[in-house]
């Protein structure tokens, strides 16, 4: 069965990678390099002008991610592929941003709100049992500080991801099923899943990074995203493509470390109502220019 879906993966992958500028299993990616890019123009003086930026005293580590375009979604020969959820169409990120390298733990989130809701007591695990609310909470209450410090440029701001930016940070320049290869068998070297967690979220970044250097992304908890859930990608021409209101939900990614090996793809979608809260969904930060409410 998996050959015979194999089979089918590659052709389709190789026409879309050839349409869109590459070809998969030849490119090799590597770390973005700091871009020329009027978004990060925007931050000299006031962060850092490498690809690593760490929040003060908070020890929240960041990625810089540049602009640039990206194949989303699953083609309909890939296992567990969902139909129109997941629909190639090309997106291009118009602006860069700073991604969070790990999931916000619960030690930084105790550090910003005061409390700590999550089931699982450890320090350097992810928070967890946060709804949609309390994630973006600790956003703005973030952002007001580095605000309040002078560490903040103008119209800059911490924010949860949208799905796009989730996914182009995920994928880091792969076409593949998940941002390492295409198998299953690899993923226990690089996530969290129901194979392997006992049963409970794990430690941030003691799996294998992606290669832009972000841990995580498949399993461990899923992640809140700043989009509401719609069944089809917004028809907007994807230049940073988001998902306003029409239904009752919000987007989490990654995959959880409850899900089976399908459920933890980078193309996979999940959703829940903004007050979810439960020990499987927590989320990671970016920093980025505001361009929307």
């Amino acid at each position: 069965m998996m050959m015979k879906l194999e089979r089918y993966y590659f052709p389709v992958m190789l026409v879309l990678a050839l349409a869109f500028g590459g070809c998969p299993g030849k490119k090799k990616p590597k770390a973005p390099d700091t871009p020329n890019d009027p978004q990060k123009e925007e931050t000299q003086g006031i962060l850092p002008e490498g690809k690593h930026y760490t929040v003060p005293d908070l020890d929240l580590k960041m990625i810089w991610i540049p602009s640039g375009k990206f194949v989303m979604g699953s083609p309909k020969s890939e296992p567990g592929h969902r139909y129109e959820e997941e629909d190639l169409h090309q997106v291009i990120i118009s602006r860069g941003f700073w991604i969070g390298q790990f999931e916000v733990t619960q030690t930084q989130f105790e550090t910003i709100t005061g409390g700590n809701p999550s089931t699982f007591k450890d320090p350097q695990m992810p928070v967890h049992k946060v709804n949609w609310e309390d994630a973006m909470e600790f956003c703005e209450t973030l952002t007001d500080r580095e605000n309040s410090m002078n560490r903040m440029p103008d119209k800059w701001g911490f924010n949860l991801p949208t799905e796009a930016q989730w996914e182009y940070a995920c994928r880091a320049d792969t076409t593949t099923v998940f941002n390492f290869g295409n198998g299953a068998e690899e993923l226990p070297q690089y996530g969290w899943f129901s194979d392997n967690s006992d049963g409970s979220p794990k430690t941030i970044g003691t799996k294998k990074p992606n290669p832009w250097g972000i841990h995580d992304l498949h399993g461990n908890v899923g992640e809140w995203c700043f989009d509401w859930y719609g069944k089809a990608y917004p028809d907007d021409g994807s230049v940073d493509p988001i998902t306003k209101k029409g239904s009752a939900f919000k987007i989490f990614r990654g995959g959880t470390y409850t899900d089976i090996s399908d459920r933890c793809r980078a193309a996979y979608r999940n959703r829940a109502t903004p007050d979810t809260s439960n020990s499987w969904i927590g989320f990671r930060v970016v920093l980025m220019r505001k361009y929307f409410d």
